[in-house]
């Protein structure tokens, strides 16, 4: 019991100096190995959103608005994301599924909204963790 709680004490000091050298809109978002992960962009007038650019070393994604208030229209610019990306329509955040080690990195969100000239990027950086073990509703996850 108590590395169990000497590992969660490890893990949110990780969290915590990560999060103390990144700027307001940079944010660390975990994830497990073949689960999903959710980036959140907390856009406070999604129907003004003209597009979004989502890259991780290169590009990633392409979104803009549906037709007629329809689901966003989502290019994936990267094959290694094909069929794994979604956008959540009320928010424009993204989903990657099935996630894999290779997954893991620095991801950049670039926002172009109506009537605005400038661009608001968000900063991310994306752990992977693996299930090492569960037992009795406890997991043991180990950062890759």
């Amino acid at each position: 019991m108590a590395q169990h709680h000497l590992w969660i004490w490890f893990l949110c000091l990780q969290t915590w100096s990560e999060a103390a050298g990144r700027g307001a809109d940079s944010f660390v978002v975990y994830g497990i190995l073949g689960e999903s992960v959710t980036f959140p962009l907390n856009i406070q007038e999604p129907q003004k959103v003209r597009n979004i650019a989502w890259t991780c070393d290169s590009s990633v994604a392409f979104v803009k608005p549906g037709l007629q208030g329809g689901p966003p229209e989502v290019t994936v610019t990267r094959a290694v994301y094909e069929g794994r990306l979604d956008v959540i329509a009320q928010n424009y955040d993204l989903v990657i599924r099935n996630l894999r080690k290779e997954d893991a990195g620095a991801y950049r969100a670039d926002i172009n909204e109506e009537n605005t000239p400038t661009t608001t990027t968000k900063y991310y950086h994306l752990h992977i963790y693996r299930k090492s073990w569960e037992n009795r509703g406890q997991t043991l996850l180990l950062l890759w």
